[in-house]
């Protein structure tokens, strides 16, 4: 089997059918296949072959599309990569997994000239702006439409194992340093499947997809779900609250995928025709639970229906979703999917009863095969085939799975997952910190942002200004802190712990 096989059985099916429709241009199947074919071509006469690692490091557009179906038609790997990453983390994730094509746009040519040298596996990177005028720095630069290969070209995509790798998708950890979660064809495959069915998605679903393709579930939930079902959906290489709610009118725009920051965004539209969204049949939401009164309003104004989906990249990524064929429950983060199971269990492993509560595990087709050449991480977190979320939760009588906590110390940004070590990590770079930690702080429009307390070393001045802008430089902007609190010592427990719940403590006292 091979992913990219739903997207040339459309192309058979639906050949004429629009797929895609980006800055108001549409794109038929056939189109996209092309597409498709195009970057296979090109990406075997740069020596890729089956098993290799291909980056995508793109904004939103038709170029990531055909780079992800092309790389899958030849059996490589994607890495998507975020276009809000910056130095640290892009080169990680390139020297991590060991990268041998890099597909980008030459506006991030200043940050790769200061990692590429210290990236061996790292052969090509190629720039898909109409530039090739140009001239490049690197003898592994190209301009992609200089090395096309165009035409009539056909290139029918690779049978591969089920499990045989599709993508890597790196996600924060612990350790500070991102995981390479490996999927496969099979994961990818069949979450979509189940997920499709669950939400009962058809041919005739209109989607409208708004956050970075880069992120699991747009590619899934997105993506492969909507070419699954042979629908279409509108592209935007961002989202922009008045531009999308607009679109969404005009083109009658059926199936919104989102986190719950868009959908504040949209109920503090003025309420005039213009920005009438009750042509919306299904609006998904996830990256963080929808807070329930929200979630009520946004229901009531524009007469649709909203569905809460949880899960995690490791589950490819859906775990549980508000499934038509058993209603839903406004409280739960839904009903967990039919192809997989679900325990709870306590602090020793054990499963617990119904309604008690503990942490979840799950097993079944969606669990990842491992974390990139990390054994030990991967041990730690399968363990007898359980996936252990870190999450903790319960089931009630009813099967329904509700969320407690999240992962510890993990903070969620508009939809994005921000673990605080990382972000030390960097404050630490900074020649004039002594201590530092950070911690999740609610915000209105986005959930949550990082606050940073630090101690400055003495003989040095530091403005929060500065280390705001130092993180920025390396860090993607989600992850970069929003405020600072400058203070004598972080709190530290006897064994010299930092004590992150007296930094919450301090927060909300400074609150009062």
């Amino acid at each position: 089997m091979n992913l990219a096989n739903i997207l040339e059985l459309q192309a058979i099916k639906r050949g004429n059918n629009t797929a895609v429709i980006y800055e108001d241009n549409h794109y038929d199947y056939h189109n996209i296949n092309q597409l498709a074919n195009e970057y296979s071509y090109t990406l075997e006469s740069l020596g890729v072959e089956k098993g290799d690692r291909v980056s995508i490091w793109l904004p939103n557009g038709l170029d990531f599309i055909g780079a992800f179906y092309g790389i899958l038609k030849l059996g490589a790997l994607v890495v998507p990569m975020n276009m809000l990453f910056r130095e640290t983390e892009i080169s990680h994730m390139l020297s991590n997994a060991e990268v041998k094509v890099l597909i980008t746009t030459s506006a991030v040519r200043p940050i790769l000239t200061n990692v590429i040298d210290s990236i061996p596996s790292l052969e090509n990177v190629i720039f898909v702006d109409h530039q090739q005028s140009v001239e490049l720095e690197s003898n592994k630069y190209r301009w992609y439409y200089s090395i096309k290969k165009s035409g009539s070209l056909s290139y029918p995509a690779v049978d591969v194992s089920p499990d045989h790798g599709a993508a890597i998708l790196y996600t924060s950890g612990t350790t500070g340093l991102p995981k390479g979660v490996v999927l496969s064809h099979y994961n990818l495959y069949t979450n979509a499947e189940f997920y499709a069915d669950h939400i009962q998605l058809t041919e005739n679903h209109f989607g409208c997809i708004v956050t970075p393709l880069s992120h699991l579930l747009v590619l899934m939930a997105g993506l492969n779900l909507i070419f699954l079902k042979g629908g279409k959906f509108y592209l935007f290489e961002r989202f922009q609250t008045e531009t999308v709610a607009k679109k969404i009118k005009k083109y009658q725009i059926n199936f919104f995928i989102g986190v719950p920051a868009m959908y504040y965004s949209f109920l503090n539209l003025p309420q005039t025709d213009e920005y009438d969204l009750s042509c919306l049949d299904i609006c998904i939401t996830s990256g963080a639970q929808m807070p329930l009164e929200i979630r009520k309003q946004f229901e009531e104004r524009f007469s649709t229906f909203t569905i809460q989906a949880y899960g995690q990249t490791e589950t490819s990524p859906v775990i549980s979703v508000d499934r038509f064929d058993k209603g839903r429950k406004f409280e739960s983060v839904g009903y967990p999917m039919n192809h997989l199971e679900i325990q709870i269990v306590d602090q020793d492993g054990n499963r617990v009863l119904n309604g008690e509560i503990g942490e979840i595990t799950v097993k079944g087709h969606c669990v990842m095969s491992g974390y990139w050449k990390n054994e030990i991480a991967t041990k730690s977190t399968i363990k007898d085939g359980w996936l252990h979320t870190g999450d903790i939760g319960y089931v009630d009588e009813e099967g329904f799975l509700f969320l407690k906590d999240r992962k510890k110390e993990l903070i969620i940004v508009g939809g994005y997952n921000v673990y605080p070590v990382e972000v030390e990590n960097v404050i630490y770079e900074h020649p004039a910190v002594l201590e530092a930690a950070v911690i999740g702080i609610p915000d209105e429009r986005l959930g949550e942002v990082p606050k940073a307390f630090i101690a400055i070393k003495k003989g040095h001045d530091l403005t929060e200004k500065e280390i705001i802008d130092f993180c920025f430089s390396k860090l993607a902007r989600y992850k970069v802190i929003r405020h600072v609190q400058f203070i004598e010592e972080i709190p530290k427990t006897p064994t010299g712990k930092l004590m992150k719940r007296k930094l919450q403590e301090l927060y909300v006292s400074n609150q009062n």
